[in-house]
């Protein structure tokens, strides 16, 4: 065959061969564009489920284990008041809007995201835009390459607010007396045990005031159990004006109530305050149309003076309020330690 015969073959091969080259290249830059469009859609698809199931998702791109941006959903401006244009021209909007008592579990979670790539998720308060306190909770998704390694993740964003209130709510009435507001017995003793361990650390004294109204039965009797609730409701605001903010006084039950005052001092401190319980039921109470006369009996027991055990202050001064009773009513006294155990030699 003749050399350039030949040459005309080898060529047309050649280009035959280029021809199915580029028409390969062809079919593989059509399955990227392809691929990267179905990728695309998922990933349209994937917020729009995320924000019909949610308040709001935000996007942080991550790029060498450091977040690079943040993007804020639409959604944002209905539960912090910022929009999404506000987040972007101030990328540290979101954590100034933090507490600073919540900061710290909140860079926390940030932080094993980008070097554990996982964190669970996060209930913390925001502070809105007006100025309200808002609890969201904020649940990460993550996102990885075809390596593993964290490319973005998603911030799922829940306005909780109702539901923490709710709970807040549920656990006030468990701890609080439904007609005064006052603490109960259970809140009471919590605040009883704290503060005999603050004195033990500073050598103070705790006074414990046991308080019982004399002759309330008669209200009850002469004008109906919706005056003597609102007596009742009266003698607290009374008995609460007698003391300090960082005082307790308490509802057990019936009309009976109890008061706590830390870092009494000297003895004489409570013993004057019981003889303020004692003056403010003095004056008539005017309730609903009425006026009623009432007197109380006030115990008092101290730690450490009268026993170290906090469970028996109150009924240490519950017994000193019945001498009280006993002796004519209206009036405040001292407890007595408790006897020793028979058989104890004293000093």
């Amino acid at each position: 065959m003749p050399r350039d015969a030949s040459d005309h073959q080898s060529l047309e091969a050649e280009i035959e061969a280029l021809r199915r080259q580029v028409a390969e290249l062809e079919a593989g830059r059509e399955e990227c564009r392809l691929a990267e469009e179905a990728l695309r859609q998922s990933e349209e698809r994937y917020r729009r489920l995320l924000e019909s199931v949610t308040d709001y998702v935000y996007t942080v791109t991550v790029r060498d284990g450091r977040a690079v941006s943040t993007v804020h959903g639409p959604n944002c401006l209905a539960v912090t008041g910022y929009a999404a244009e506000d987040y972007r021209d101030n990328p540290l909007l979101w954590l100034s809007m933090v507490p600073e008592q919540d900061r710290p579990a909140v860079l926390e979670q940030a932080e094993r995201l980008l070097t554990a790539g996982e964190a669970p998720p996060l209930e913390h308060r925001i502070v809105h835009k007006d100025g309200s306190i808002r609890y969201v909770r904020n649940t990460p998704v993550v996102r990885r390459d075809a390596s593993g390694a964290v490319v973005a993740y998603d911030g799922i964003i829940n306005d909780i607010t109702e539901r923490k209130l709710a709970e807040a709510e549920i656990t006030r009435l468990s701890l609080h007396d439904g007609l005064t507001g006052l603490p109960n017995r259970l809140l009471f003793m919590d605040r009883l045990r704290q503060a005999v361990a603050r004195a033990e650390r500073n050598h103070d004294k705790v006074a414990v005031f046991f308080i019982d109204l004399d002759y309330f039965k008669t209200i009850n009797d002469d004008y109906g159990h919706a005056v003597g609730d609102a007596v009742l409701a009266a003698v607290a605001e009374r008995l609460s004006a007698c003391l300090r903010h960082s005082d307790t006084v308490a509802r057990f039950g019936g009309d009976e109530f109890v008061a706590l005052t830390p870092d009494i001092g000297a003895t004489r401190n409570a013993e004057g305050i019981a003889a303020k319980f004692v003056a403010a039921m003095a004056a008539p109470f005017a309730v609903l149309g009425h006026t009623c006369q009432l007197g109380v009996s006030v115990g008092v027991a101290l730690y450490p003076d009268h026993t170290t055990q906090v469970d028996t202050l109150p009924s240490l001064a519950d017994a000193a309020m019945y001498r009280v009773k006993k002796a004519g009513r209206n009036g405040w006294r001292l407890a007595e330690p408790p006897l020793p155990p028979p058989g104890t030699t004293l000093p």
